[in-house]
């Protein structure tokens, strides 16, 4: 077949490997027939419900061709089509699809491939106009075997936060996604369980989602009010269905949860459970023992093996566990401390780890996969001997959904490959998604919108994931893993996965954002979201405040003459993107995935502008405040409009957000948004000056984020990161 790569419509992503339009279009009307071959085992029920979503008012079943859709296997396609797919890389998911005016027919030799070919043709299908379906010729496979997103379920819920995004969802909006990532063909969610248990678990009710009290903003009064909160999933129960649904399109569910850490609510309403902290570390200010419980407990451990007894008896093909996230100290208990005292902190961790995959893996059924994210702290370069020590040690069916990103140009990635074997690695450090939620929802997208001095420090972006999945593909690992934690204003993170995954070196960087932008938007605004996203700036609430302690992935301060410029440059940009979305706003008609993505973007854009403009009168004050003769008008002038631009940033968040405050579940006051803490440090540089008026409110708590503790070490790595060569995702004779 003489097929081509030129000119693919953004219709379709990811891209196929051999593809070329014909002459002529399939005109099917409002019904279709459709033949399937008994030998793939494809669901009649699957391949009714995704043509009738696609607008097809009557769908007839027949036994055999001719069928003006015809999906056909071994034996029953051409020879030739046989033996070109059986020379496929992973041939068990390859298929062709063939668009003509006569019908359409797919050929795979398994039910995977066969699948694959159906969601190409039904992304194909939704181009089509009122001449009906361009005719095509498309042969295709993947480039790694598995393609992995983890969003999530619930995330430190009931520790740092009750819940946002999809977190929120009931089923039907779970459905939709599935119906995205089947389309975009994944073949599996790593669905994120932190926190309280977002199921019934009769045997401990007491740590799961329900009746949760939560402070969410009221517009109409102005102020808080306490509501109960309970998980979508315990109110309308959807999550066994959701697994079914999506494992008849070809998609595993894995369940992703801690280890001994975030395991259900147990640690809050059984706080004798957690892990001790000695009165030295007590002492030295360390308060994060919240999470992760004493393994040495021997009702702890009982608990979370009937913990992960549930999970699997829900229906879910796998569990991913993670390690606590502490690096610096372990369980001071003296059972801990006569079991592990001997050993350093870490290492007393992954002691622990190995023990409790070893009970679970005696309550799990053979078929489900295990994973395991650990050895994660620093140093990040380990010594060779120490990570095959730990090799030996890890139970031989346990995979890894975490190994090493660019570190060390990619040579701490390839020791893991030699000691591990690529067929144990299903994921590596790819969580820029996961750094954009943990941000507080701000658009960390792409290092072209942070300044110079943060790109030598800044490597958790999309670019960064990108070239974390080509490293995994030509490398030849199992799969590929990208953290979705954050879905709305960064479906790109998801794209990114679908399309490395598939057809992993057809776009570079920006190819990619302009054939992704256009996929989720349509030609015209396509173009608008791309430039949008090439200059959206990325800006933390603590960046704009000197005071504050640095947030770990984002450590640098706009504070000074030359950061004022900076900050001017942002403002610029922030009014330029929020005119492009003005015009993509302006579309008479967007689809749902469309607005969503329009809407998140306007709203962090909006935030984004909020955030520059406190900070550039904040800038402006302390300047006016330096001056030889400091104007008391001028000062009052700056000093009010810092605090009116920060206030704004924080309404936007309270009106449009449902879980926006800190939270005291734990006993440590934990929470995601930091302006009212900036607020309260500008109130505390004015009063000094501008007298008591401007006195902060001291019932504001200095919180900590949730997912920033533990992770100060990269104040020290992130530069050395940010300036690693993937090595891993060089092809030979291949410039990059």
């Amino acid at each position: 077949m003489d097929l081509t790569r030129e000119n693919i419509p953004s219709t379709l992503l990811p891209t196929p490997k051999f593809f070329a339009v014909k002459s002529g279009r399939f005109q099917p009307g409002r019904a279709i027939g459709v033949f399937l071959d008994p030998s793939l085992r494809l669901s009649e029920d699957v391949v009714r419900a995704e043509l009738e979503k696609l607008g097809f008012e009557e769908v007839e079943m027949k036994s055999e061709p001719p069928a003006q859709l015809a999906v056909l296997g071994k034996g029953a396609m051409p020879s030739s089509h046989e033996q070109e797919l059986s020379g496929c890389r992973f041939p068990e998911q390859a298929y062709s699809l063939c668009v003509s005016p006569d019908g359409v027919t797919i050929c795979a030799l398994d039910t995977k491939g066969a699948l694959h070919g159906f969601a190409t043709f039904l992304q194909w299908a939704e181009r089509a106009d009122e001449d009906g379906v361009a005719a095509v010729d498309i042969v295709d496979f993947p480039d790694i075997e598995r393609r992995i997103i983890s969003p999530t379920l619930t995330w430190y819920a009931g520790f740092a936060r009750a819940g946002f995004g999809t977190q929120l969802w009931y089923g039907e909006d779970w459905q939709r996604f599935i119906d995205w990532c089947f389309r975009h063909k994944i073949t599996a969610l790593n669905i994120v369980m932190y926190g309280f248990w977002p199921f019934e678990f009769p045997e401990y009710p007491e740590t799961v989602m329900r009746d949760i009290k939560v402070k969410t903003w009221a517009p109409e009064i102005n102020d808080w009010v306490e509501v109960s909160f309970t998980h979508p999933n315990l109110n309308k129960p959807f999550l066994e269905d959701m697994i079914r649904y999506a494992n008849a399109r070809g998609i595993d569910i894995y369940a992703y949860i801690g280890m001994n850490s975030y395991s259900g609510g147990y640690p809050v309403v059984h706080p004798e459970s957690r892990s001790v902290l000695s009165p030295e570390l007590k002492a030295s200010g360390h308060v994060n023992n919240y999470d992760s419980m004493c393994t040495s407990r021997e009702e702890v451990r009982k608990y979370l093996i009937a913990s992960v007894k549930r999970i699997e008896e829900l229906g879910f093909n796998g569990l991913v566990f993670e390690e606590s996230e502490e690096v610096q100290w372990f369980c001071q208990c003296e059972e801990c401390q006569r079991k592990y005292g001997y050993l350093p902190p870490n290492d007393a961790k992954h002691s622990v780890t190995v023990e409790m995959l070893g009970e679970y893996l005696k309550v799990l059924k053979p078929e489900t996969v295990v994973g395991v994210r650990w050895l994660r702290e620093p140093p990040i370069v380990k010594d060779r001997d120490y990570l095959q020590m730990w090799k030996e040690r890890l139970p031989e069916r346990v995979v890894l959904f975490w190994a090493p990103g660019l570190e060390d140009d990619d040579r701490e990635f390839l020791k893991w490959i030699d000691i591990f074997g690529r067929e144990r690695i299903w994921s590596r450090n790819c969580e820029g998604s996961g750094f954009a939620a943990s941000l507080g929802r701000i658009p960390y997208l792409i290092p072209d919108t942070f300044p110079e001095n943060l790109k030598n420090y800044a490597f958790q972006h999309l670019w960064n994931d990108i070239l974390q999945f080509q490293g995994a593909v030509n490398t030849n690992c199992t799969a590929i893993n990208g953290y979705g934690f954050e879905w709305y204003g960064h479906e790109l993170y998801f794209l990114a996965t679908a399309q490395y995954g598939w057809d992993c070196w057809h776009f570079d960087n920006y190819e990619f954002l302009a054939h992704a932008a256009r996929h989720l938007h349509g030609e015209t605004n396509g173009a608008l979201y791309e430039e949008a996203i090439l200059n959206v700036p990325c800006i933390h609430e603590t960046q704009i405040c000197p005071t504050l302690p640095s947030f770990p992935f984002m450590p640098n301060k706009y504070v000074g003459e030359e950061e004022t410029r900076y900050l001017e440059h942002c403002l610029m940009a922030a009014e330029r993107v929020l005119n492009l979305l003005k015009l993509i706003g302006q579309s008479s008609a967007m689809s749902r995935i469309q607005k969503e993505n329009w809407e998140a973007t306007l709203l962090m854009t909006r935030r984004m502008r909020e955030v520059i403009l406190a900070g550039l009168y904040y800038n402006r004050y302390l300047m006016e405040k330096a001056s030889p003769s400091p104007d008391a008008a001028r000062l009052r002038e700056f000093a009010l409009a810092a605090l009116r631009h920060a206030e704004e940033d924080y309404r936007l968040i309270k009106e449009h957000y449902f879980d926006s405050r800190e939270h005291h579940w734990t006993g440590v006051a934990i929470g995601e948004y930091y302006i009212p803490i900036v607020i309260n440090e500008y109130k505390r540089e004015f009063a000094d000056v501008l007298g008591p008026e401007y006195a902060p409110d001291e019932s504001i708590p200095r919180m900590v984020g949730g997912e920033s503790l533990p992770w100060e070490w990269l104040l020290e790595w992130g530069p050395r990161i940010a300036a690693a060569k993937a090595l891993a995702a060089q092809r030979p004779g291949v410039a990059r």
